[in-house]
């Protein structure tokens, strides 16, 4: 997750599309265009931290998770959020599989209190 984040601030659209797992859906769109939208995100966006909360090793099908808060803005307005990732190891290395998050102004208490317990399965409510 952090290399990710990283990527995003460091604008390194390759790394991402490198980085999303097969069975990602935006795997099935063309690459080109995922790499400008991936690239206008990067761009348009400050990355100051991220804080990895907490995080489950692999299970049986070898998916493991990750529960951050990411701090992001776009031309100074707080655009932070939290999420829950689910990344699988592809013999090479933990590819982004899905996430479902929300915007951390709409968190029930401080974000860097949160945990996984809080998330205990994937709710629906969108990525971030």
């Amino acid at each position: 997750m952090r290399s990710r984040y990283s990527a995003f601030a460091l604008k390194e659209v390759e790394y991402l599309w490198r980085t999303l797992h097969p069975e990602h859906p935006d795997r099935a769109r063309p690459k080109e265009e995922m790499l400008r939208e991936l690239r206008a995100v990067a761009s348009g966006h400050k990355y100051p931290r991220l804080h990895v909360l907490d995080r489950q090793p692999p299970d049986e099908t070898g998916k493991a998770v990750v529960l951050f808060y990411a701090r992001i803005f776009e031309k100074g307005k707080d655009r932070s959020f939290v999420e829950r990732s689910e990344f699988r190891h592809d013999g090479t290395g933990w590819r982004y599989l899905s996430g479902d998050g929300f915007p951390a102004s709409e968190s029930p208490r401080p974000p860097e209190t949160l945990t996984l317990a809080d998330f205990p399965s994937p709710t629906g409510r969108g990525s971030g």
